[in-house]
């Protein structure tokens, strides 16, 4: 069965046909997924194609590889996780999005108290005045789009690359769960309430209180983990 000829876009075509294995419960969460070899064949597609699909949903946090093994599907948490009767796969992204959200909590909050310590009085004063910009940029567009702009500029100033680079990493992720197949798993905040937050955390940051600046980002990310719940 050839999955399509657009070869630009056939990896996109392979992820959707995988997302269609398991909501379809050919494969069920824990199984393990045919082999490279069966699904090339199957589908007509290159080995490339395939891992490039593998890939995708592997950064996502759908599958699970497990060297010397296989590829497998991650199984959720023992509790009933059934939100609004959504797919298998929606189910899975939302997990998977929740556990990211978890793990910017952590990281995010000691971004920004490593900002309150190691921060010149410049490097507060340029997050206000891009805080100021982005406001007004919310407010015209009425839209959150650009709010994460925010969270990059901590996490830059923060004065920690290690730290900088796995945060950037955990946005990457974010973006690609957000704006995959399954897009309705977005989170909404309207732009007051976003900005309200960064607002806390930057009173925190120029008051130079770490514990003041770490709470309010860590209730910032909290309402959107309480969401996803």
């Amino acid at each position: 069965m050839k999955i399509g000829m657009n070869r630009t876009l056939l990896y996109e075509e392979v992820v959707e046909a995988l997302y269609k294995l398991i909501d379809e419960h050919k494969i069920k969460p824990g199984d393990q997924f045919p082999s490279e070899r069966e699904l090339v064949k199957k589908w007509d597609i290159s080995r490339n194609v395939l891992r490039e699909a593998f890939h995708i949903l592997e950064n996502r946090g759908i599958i699970m590889s497990r060297q010397g093994k296989g590829r497998f599907l991650r199984t959720l948490p023992d509790k009933e996780y059934d939100i609004n009767n959504e797919s298998l796969s929606k189910k899975l992204e939302r997990y998977s999005l929740l556990e990211i959200y978890e793990t910017r909590q952590v990281l995010e909050t000691k971004a920004v108290e490593l900002v309150v310590k190691y921060a010149s009085d410049d490097d507060i004063r340029e997050i206000c005045e891009y805080y100021d910009k982005l406001y007004k940029a919310l407010k015209e567009s009425d839209s959150t789009n650009g709010e994460f702009d925010m969270h990059r500029m901590y996490a830059k100033k923060c004065k920690n690359n290690f730290l900088e680079q796995i945060i950037n990493i955990a946005f990457k992720t974010t973006f690609e769960i957000m704006n995959s197949t399954f897009h309705d798993v977005l989170i909404v905040h309207t732009v007051e309430e976003s900005m309200k937050a960064h607002g806390e955390i930057i009173e925190g940051m120029k008051c130079r209180d770490a514990e003041r600046a770490g709470n309010a980002m860590k209730n910032h990310i909290q309402r959107t983990i309480d969401i996803l719940l």
